[in-house]
């Protein structure tokens, strides 16, 4: 009778075992980028997946093929209507998506925004790669750091209906405004998501501004367009440019001396992370304040006040340690 007992007990934990195992791979996330398969997204991928396989989710990542936000909302509703547990989003527009976050949300399916957030809508919470301030405080006083406090600087942009893009700007400035008053910035401009754009505002900032010391370009889309403006002009070694950029995109640029430095975090961590917190909300679980994610060396916080789940610090990557990365 006992061995019978013992043997039921082993096969009642098997089972549970084994249904926990099934609930957990009947997860389904998808992630909707601003773009599609450029490096940091890639990346992101990467990083994602193998959260996937380590917790045994499925994961299905797809964007616009530019950052269009009609293109990304009819992806963000068609993984909706897919039935999807966890839909993650990095807004290309807060607005449009809004009522389709509102709308999937009360068919029970878990939002959560990622690498962007989307303020004011009904998604869960943010999966952040860093503050806004953090950010932008961060590449303005590595470029003071390299130009001096009274210089002029340019700023080029992704599309303007970008909010993550928008606060890393607004955190510029309100550094510019309260640490370098006599830092001026001459110039915000916004591209189409092309690096072809980019060259182009970045050539005619230096040619409006002879004195031009610094640019900065505020996604990884404006990057090569920077950097390749620079080489055309001949200012390599006379002017700082920098942007929030992966590693991959703009490596040979920081070697050549073209863009001098970059600022970002590690995306693949991101991916991971966007991952573990989609399985998180899916099984109903509290997040604790510092997090253990298995898997992950990244310092987790989570700021209830906030509903984010902060990954850490920005990174600055170097001619010194630009070569340690692959993303």
């Amino acid at each position: 009778m006992r061995t019978l007992l013992k043997f039921a007990a082993i096969c009642l934990l098997a089972t549970t075992t084994l249904a926990s195992a099934a609930e957990a791979k009947d997860i389904r996330v998808a992630f909707v980028p601003q773009i599609q398969g450029i490096p940091y997204y890639v990346a992101m991928e990467n990083g994602a997946k193998a959260a996937a396989e380590k917790f045994g989710v499925t994961y299905v990542q797809q964007g616009p093929t530019a950052t269009n936000a009609a293109d990304q909302l009819r992806i963000f509703e068609s993984f909706v209507n897919q039935g999807f547990d966890v839909v993650v989003v990095s807004p290309v527009d807060v607005e449009t998506l809004k009522p389709a976050i509102a709308r999937a949300t009360e068919k029970g399916v878990h939002v959560l925004t990622s690498d962007a957030d989307a303020a004011g809508s009904k998604r869960a919470f943010y999966v952040a790669q860093a503050m806004d301030k953090d950010l932008g405080y961060k590449i303005l006083d590595e470029m003071v750091a390299r130009v001096g406090k009274e210089v002029k600087i340019a700023i080029i942009s992704d599309a303007p209906t970008i909010a993550s893009l928008n606060n890393w700007i607004a955190a510029i400035q309100e550094r510019a405004k309260s640490t370098y008053p006599d830092l001026k910035i001459v110039s915000i401009d916004h591209t189409d998501g092309t690096a072809a754009r980019a060259f182009q505002f970045a050539t005619d900032s230096m040619t409006r501004n002879p004195d031009l010391k610094g640019i900065i370009g505020i996604a990884s889309t404006t990057c090569p367009g920077i950097g390749q403006a620079v080489e055309a002009a001949g200012r390599v070694g006379s002017i700082v440019t920098t942007g929030f950029c992966s590693p991959n995109t703009v490596k040979d640029y920081v070697m050549s001396g073209a863009m001098t430095y970059s600022v970002l975090w590690n995306p693949s961590d991101l991916g991971y992370l966007t991952v573990w917190a989609g399985k998180e909300v899916a099984e109903g679980k509290k997040l604790d304040t510092e997090p253990k994610v298995d898997g992950l060396d990244a310092k987790v916080k989570w700021l209830p006040d906030q509903n984010i789940l902060l990954l850490g610090d920005p990174m600055v990557f170097t001619k010194d340690n630009i070569g340690q990365f692959n993303f």
